[in-house]
C-alpha cells in the first residue's frame, strides 16, 4: 500500500496552484497523488496539467468528457474557452483521456474517488456514467440530476441521500469550502475563480488547501449561493 494517497480537486489549469500544492503536501515518491477531474479549460496551463496527470492517477471529468464529444463530433459548436484547449491537445492527449476511469476504488480506506456524484443505495459498478460525470441535486427514486440553480422543489444535493457504505470524494461542485461528512468529502473549492485548490490526504483525512494566485475565470458561479448540506454552499 502507497505511504499516503492524495486526492485534489478540479485543477481546471491551474497548473503553478498544483505545484504549490504538491510542494506543500510534500509529496514523496511512495504517496499515490489522484486526481479528481476536470483538469482542462479554464485556466493557463491546462496542456501542463494533463502532462503532470499521465504521471500520476487521473479520473475523466465532464470537462474531458466534452472534449472527447467535440474529437468525435466536429461539427459541434464549441466555445472560445474549449476551442483554446482543443487547440493544445495532442491525438495522444485525447487518447489518454478515452483511457480514464470513471472512478477509482480505495478499498484500504473504504472510499470511491468520483467526478462529481453518487446516487444511493447503488453500487458504484452500477452507477449511470452521466450521474458519475455530472450528478448535483437530485431526489430520489427519480434518476435525473439538477445544477441547484436550476432544481425543482423536492430536489437535494446528492450527499444528503448517500449513506455509503463508502466515503465518496469528489470534485465538481464547486464548494465555499470544503465538505466533510461521514459518507462524503467534497475538494472542488473553485482554484480557478480565485478561490483555492484543495486536496484530501489519506490515512489521517486531512483537507490541504493553497489559495489561488488569481481570478482566471469569471462565471456565474462566483455570485450565487445555494446550501447543499450542514451549513456549506457551493456557487451556481
Amino acid at each position: 500500500m502507497s505511504k499516503r494517497t492524495i486526492i485534489v480537486g478540479d485543477v481546471h489549469g491551474c497548473y503553478d496552484e498544483l505545484l504549490t500544492l504538491i510542494d506543500k503536501i510534500k509529496l514523496d515518491k511512495d504517496d499515490k497523488l489522484i486526481l479528481s477531474g476536470d483538469i482542462v479549460d479554464r485556466g493557463p496551463k491546462r496542456w501542463e496539467c494533463v502532462q503532470l496527470a499521465k504521471q500520476h492517477n487521473c479520473i475523466l471529468g465532464n470537462h474531458e468528457e466534452k472534449h472527447l464529444i467535440y474529437r468525435n463530433n466536429p461539427k459541434i459548436p464549441m466555445s472560445e474557452d474549449h476551442k483554446k484547449t482543443a487547440d493544445e491537445l495532442t491525438e495522444e492527449d485525447y487518447e489518454y483521456f478515452e483511457s480514464l476511469p470513471i472512478y477509482i476504488k480505495l478499498p484500504e480506506y473504504n472510499a470511491i474517488v468520483v467526478h462529481a456524484g453518487v446516487l444511493p443505495d447503488l453500487p458504484i459498478e452500477n452507477q449511470p456514467e452521466n450521474i458519475l460525470l455530472h450528478c448535483q441535486n437530485i431526489c430520489p427514486p427519480d434518476r435525473k440530476h439538477h445544477w441547484p440553480s436550476k432544481s425543482p422543489p423536492g430536489y437535494k444535493f446528492w450527499t444528503n441521500y448517500w449513506k455509503g457504505p463508502e466515503r465518496i470524494i469528489f470534485g465538481h461542485t464547486v464548494l465555499e469550502k470544503p465538505l466533510v461528512t461521514e459518507y462524503a468529502v467534497g475538494v472542488d473549492t473553485g482554484c480557478v475563480f480565485g478561490h483555492a485548490l484543495t486536496a484530501v490526504v489519506l490515512p489521517d483525512w486531512e483537507i490541504v488547501s493553497v489559495p489561488a494566485r488569481k481570478a482566471y475565470h469569471s462565471s456565474h458561479r462566483v455570485i450565487a449561493k445555494y446550501e447543499i448540506m450542514d451549513g456549506i454552499k457551493c456557487y451556481s
